[in-house]
């Protein structure tokens, strides 16, 4: 029994060992036992002929070179697919229509951008002039001081000089009842005219726009040269708005709304 034993044990050892030296691995064409020892087995799995020795400075180049390179792309990335809200406006009802048709020709689909509609009351002005020369407009403040009226020679706009401001009003009843209290106490060659006449005003939104659709409407240019920038914050006019009514003002030319009986 113990014969028997020691044979196998020994049959055991001598398969162990052929297994160790490969010779199985010939058997079935694995490549020997040599192919999956060091440093063949490493020579297999790295390619040393690509390898490149950096000293410490040029590594350190390297690895700022490629954390670089990495940023730009993640920033790249972020900035494609970040939205941003862009508006253009106020804009009258005429160049409203012809704004949208500008997003339609830039292949926005119509309903994808928000129509925000305002009231805007205008602007008036209670006003005397236009007078033949500045004697004559200086006799007429004369006047008007000794009745204890405030009055101011017009400077901004010059279609309305030589002339004088009694009240501008951002409507037309409230310049109309000045009018009337004017001419309760003697002043009866004021008239009100329209600086800026009442009439409705649209903005033009977009909430989400991505980075593509931005780049599209950069080259877009609306009525008064406006161009969609981005959205006011709350409470706050955008510089569109601020551009658009300047522009209205010094264009809209002044109309009498009501004639006065001379004095």
């Amino acid at each position: 029994m113990l014969r028997i034993a020691a044979l196998v044990l020994l049959l055991a050892n001598a398969l162990l060992l052929a297994a160790q030296w490969g010779v199985f691995d010939r058997l079935t064409g694995d490549g020997g036992a040599a192919s999956q020892q060091e440093p063949e087995r490493l020579a297999r799995q790295v390619r040393t002929d690509a390898l490149q020795i950096l000293s410490p400075p040029a590594a350190s180049a390297a690895l700022v070179a490629a954390a670089a390179s990495a940023a730009q792309a993640a920033a790249s990335a972020r900035s494609a697919l970040a939205v941003a809200c862009l508006e253009a406006g106020p804009l009258g009802p005429a160049d409203a229509d012809a704004a949208e048709r500008s997003l339609r020709d830039a292949g926005l689909a119509a309903g994808s951008w928000l129509v925000l509609k305002t009231e805007d009351r205008g602007e008036f002005m209670v006003y005397m002039g236009r007078y033949a020369d500045r004697d004559t407009l200086q006799g007429k403040l004369d006047q008007l001081k000794r009745r204890k009226v405030e009055a101011e020679d017009v400077r901004s706009l010059p279609e309305l000089q030589p002339g004088l401001n009694l009240g501008r009003f951002d409507n037309k009843p409230a310049a109309d009842a000045a009018l009337a209290r004017l001419l309760q106490r003697g002043v009866h060659t004021a008239r009100v005219i329209t600086l800026r006449p009442a009439q409705t005003q649209t903005v033009l939104r977009l909430p989400a726009a991505d980075a593509a659709l931005r780049g599209r409407l950069a080259g877009v240019r609306l009525a008064g040269g406006l161009a969609f920038g981005g959205c006011a914050g709350a409470g706050a006019p955008s510089a569109a708005a601020s551009a658009a009514s300047a522009a209205s003002a010094a264009s809209a030319a002044p109309s009498a709304s009501s004639a006065s009986a001379s004095r």
